[in-house]
């Protein structure tokens, strides 16, 4: 290293241009140890992952979600999950507002990390939660001990946190994909999981259900998928539960 700083310091000329070839040469080598040492000094090259793009993404999504519920006004509903529940436009349920904070890509782990980074103004009349079609993905590895442990641990420190958020919830199970797609995402797993988020679901205070269950069975002209894994219209299927989701979770249908 020490001749490296000193062609930096006293570079050599030739023809009067400072030879950064050279430099380069001699410098690369340590840059690449130095650069790996760094790596390996924050873990990522011995199991633990380097930041991926996602965890930007969770942060901006945070501070989205933290903004709205900041300005909602008087009672109000959150929705939560993954990308099923980003994609669901509804803007009001039971006749309350409703803020969406729904995590594209997510897993239950993502959704138990987002939920610790943003803080309710005040406690809402319920909390919806979409998740688990990620934490089923073949690459994943769903069908092993240590995804299912993994999964029921941060469903359960989900459930503690969201006490402190309202006293009511609603555990949608995961929604059905198009059958091109069920080897990525299997209709096994999906079945599994699920039953993890009824088992947690306790009947005094929380709701399950199956609410898009119905879509894999729906022949109509155009496919209710839009791209084998998530739905044209999330909505059409709340809509039509409504009045069984309001009730369920003890809230008048007008709020």
């Amino acid at each position: 290293m020490s001749a490296i700083v000193s062609l930096i310091r006293r570079p050599r000329r030739a023809g009067g241009v400072v030879s950064l070839l050279a430099v380069l040469a001699l410098a690369g080598p340590s840059l690449l140890l130095a650069m790996a040492a760094g790596w390996i000094g924050h873990g990522w090259l011995i199991g633990e992952r380097a930041p991926r793009a996602f965890d930007g993404f969770q942060q901006v999504r945070a501070k989205t979600i933290q903004t709205q519920l900041d300005q909602v006004q008087g009672p109000y509903i959150v929705v939560m999950g993954d990308s099923h529940a980003e994609r669901l436009f509804l803007p009001s349920l039971c006749g309350l507002p409703v803020v969406n904070a729904g995590l594209s890509g997510a897993t239950m782990s993502d959704i138990l990390d987002l939920a610790g980074k943003i803080t309710p103004p005040r406690r809402a009349q319920a909390v919806l939660i979409s998740v688990g079609t990620n934490d089923i993905w073949v690459k994943r590895a769903p069908e092993t001990g240590e995804a299912e442990s993994r999964f029921r641990k941060s469903l359960h420190a989900l459930k503690r946190l969201l006490a402190g958020w309202s006293g009511r919830r609603a555990l949608i199970a995961i929604p059905p994909v198009a059958g091109r797609e069920e080897a990525s995402y299997p209709r096994a797993a999906a079945a599994r999981y699920s039953a993890m988020l009824a088992q947690s679901c306790e009947p005094e205070s929380c709701l399950y259900l199956d609410l898009f269950g119905e879509a894999a069975d729906i022949r109509e002209r155009r496919s209710p998928f839009s791209d084998g894994v998530h739905l044209r219209d999330y909505a059409r299927f709340v809509r039509e539960r409504e009045t069984q989701i309001c009730r369920g979770l003890g809230i008048p249908a007008g709020g």
